[in-house]
């Protein structure tokens, strides 16, 4: 085990010599603390962090069973390899069952068996650890309805957002789709003095265009019961706070209104009086507001106003380290919430959660992790659980009808058996090779998908790879003999039409002076 990460054990052993050997053996990859019996090995546990106990089962004070017992109710964190002679293997199997993480046989090899098992014990009790910890994080971040990051980017960002949650300023979200602004803007609306009043969110790309004014400002024609012109969604937003997502969709016109709200915090009405309206406006955009106001599709002063304070969030691929802490939330969120036993990302899925770009940022990953979790057939997301766009392997195909297979001509026209054998070996080459490319190249999961047992599904992988070479070498053969019979025949060719135009030559010429005379 890596000294950096050396982790201290607790060997239990009625046996003096054994117990001896076993720790000077285990002493090289482990702090080993030691103890004759259970008593005393609860009574290190409750006063030592140990990461792992080696505890024999057959010990006269107290049982390895009943010290396993207390171990699991009152260390549950600590990870138990129980070490069982022959006689006692199903004692040893009750033991794993009880809770213990493996079991080892008697005499126990320090190098082959004890060390490996409690060096996968302590691998496994830190990753459970690590897991826990991610949750924990989670459940505090969704408690408090708050950004789930571990980026100092995105922390920067977050607090430079929650910095200015106490002022009423306008508040001007950059970042791309699905980095979480909204997020921000409802964090930022709890931490102010308005958390009271409402949050009324409105995307300004999916307003009405022709209603958009009236949808925003309401509208002048009706009247509500206090006097008041009909009530739009900025009056919904009355002592709370206004979130403009897409702020730049909206058009010239709304956006004069709206830099008057900013300015003087009234909406003008025509032919009458303004109407005060106190709301704190936050803002967002995934455009350049620059180049909006350069094209003239952005009022310059209406740029000034929104950019007071201005916070960037940073997309997804700029901030890696967030997509195991996002990937953990939505598996919890979607194993729950579709009733399903997944509880994990299998490495080779995470390594592509990792690489992959993700142009949609945590909204893609949301949805990417939703879709594992509905596909998903065991306790772990594996790559072929990963949406195509993830895990880069082809969309899949829909499954023709029974009788939609096409046979080529050339096979129609050789012998039933001959023609039956070369289609069976064509299958079984094209159906490997897509299952292995939709498993990413897993055996395991190939298998599964195929639904075939892994080694019987190996020995099909062997026979189609031996009926390639050999097919190869066939088609080298038969093509060879086809361009032989192709020369033979354009040589025989040859010599007819040399044979032919001496003849027409000779019948020209007519008899020879010689034959005349």
């Amino acid at each position: 085990m890596n000294s950096a990460a050396r982790a201290r054990i607790l060997l239990v052993d009625d046996e003096p010599a054994q117990r001896r050997g076993l720790a000077r053996a285990l002493v090289r990859d482990f702090d080993v603390l030691t103890a004759e019996d259970g008593p005393a090995a609860l009574g290190l546990l409750a006063t030592t962090r140990v990461e792992a106990v080696l505890l024999d089962l057959t010990m006269p004070r107290m049982g390895g069973a009943e010290v396993l017992e207390h171990i699991k109710a009152r260390f549950s964190d600590v990870e138990v390899v129980v070490m069982a002679a022959h006689s006692e293997v199903e004692a040893a199997v009750a033991a794993v069952r009880a809770g213990a993480y493996a079991f080892v046989m008697k005499p126990v090899d320090p190098e082959a068996a004890a060390s490996i098992t409690i060096e996968r014990a302590i691998e496994r009790r830190r990753l459970v650890a690590r897991a826990r910890a991610l949750e924990e994080r989670v459940g505090e971040h969704e408690q408090l309805g708050e950004v789930i990051t571990s980026s100092a980017a995105m922390q920067d960002a977050y607090r430079k957002a929650l910095g200015v949650a106490a002022l009423g300023a306008p508040l001007l979200l950059v970042g791309e789709r699905g980095t979480g602004r909204e997020l921000v803007a409802r964090a930022v609306h709890r931490r102010g003095p308005r958390a009271g009043g409402r949050f009324v969110a409105v995307d300004c790309s999916a307003l009405p265009g022709p209603r958009a004014e009236e949808e925003l400002f309401g509208d002048e024609r009706e009247a509500a019961p206090d006097g008041r012109a009909g009530a739009g969604l900025i009056d919904a937003a009355d002592k709370g706070t206004l979130f403009l997502d897409e702020v730049s969709a909206l058009s010239l016109a709304a956006q004069a209104r709206l830099l008057r709200l900013l300015t003087h915090g009234e909406i003008a009405r025509a032919g009458g009086e303004p109407r005060r309206v106190d709301v704190r406006v936050i803002a967002s955009t995934c455009a350049d507001l620059r180049e909006r106001a350069a094209a003239g599709q952005l009022r310059e002063d209406l740029l000034y106003r929104l950019g007071v304070v201005v916070v960037e969030l940073p997309p997804l691929r700029r901030r890696r380290e967030d997509i195991a802490l996002l990937a953990s939330h939505y598996l919890s969120r979607y194993a729950r919430a579709h009733g399903r036993d997944v509880n994990r990302i299998g490495p080779e899925a995470a390594r592509l959660l990792r690489e992959h770009a993700w142009p949609g940022n945590a909204r893609e990953l949301e949805s990417a992790i939703e879709h594992a979790v509905i596909s998903a057939r065991g306790e772990a997301i594996l790559p072929a659980d990963l949406p195509p766009s993830v895990s880069g392997r082809p969309e899949p195909e829909r499954r023709p009808p029974r009788d939609a297979l096409v046979l080529p001509a050339q096979l129609c026209e050789l012998p039933y058996a001959e023609a039956k054998e070369r289609a069976v070996d064509a299958f079984d080459r094209i159906y490997v090779r897509r299952v292995m490319q939709r498993a990413g190249d897993n055996l395991s999961e190939a298998a599964r998908q195929a639904g075939m047992d892994r080694s019987n599904f190996r020995r099909l992988k062997k026979k189609v790879a031996a009926r390639g070479d050999e097919g190869s070498s066939r088609e080298a053969r038969e093509g060879q003999e086809a361009r032989d019979a192709l020369e033979m025949r354009e040589a025989r060719g040859a010599r007819l039409a040399q044979a032919g135009a001496r003849a027409a030559a000779d019948a020209e010429a007519g008899p020879d002076d010689d034959d005349a005379g």
